[in-house]
């Protein structure tokens, strides 16, 4: 089960982390940047029940320039098959 930072006085929480200390890693970074290395009240790392194990990869979009890329590569590649035939 993953594991989350959460910041009452940001109202953040931390993406899941598969260990505990990476999401206590989090939460020091969290504090050095944002509240100048003071704990803020009622921080904690919470343990976040996973329904399924593919939300991760089902949870990934790609971004646009993975989309133009892909586009652009499809078109070559259709290009480069149907040009030899056409010369």
């Amino acid at each position: 089960m993953p594991f989350t930072y959460n910041c009452p006085r940001c109202g953040t929480a931390s993406r899941p982390y598969t260990f505990r200390a990476g999401a206590d890693n989090h939460g020091a970074h969290h504090r050095r940047r944002r509240h100048d290395g003071d704990y803020p009240v009622g921080e904690s790392i919470q343990r976040i029940a996973r329904t399924n194990p593919l939300d991760r990869a089902m949870a990934w979009r790609p971004s646009r320039g993975d989309a133009v890329a892909a586009a652009v590569v499809g078109l070559l590649v259709l290009w480069s098959v149907w040009h030899p035939f056409t010369n």
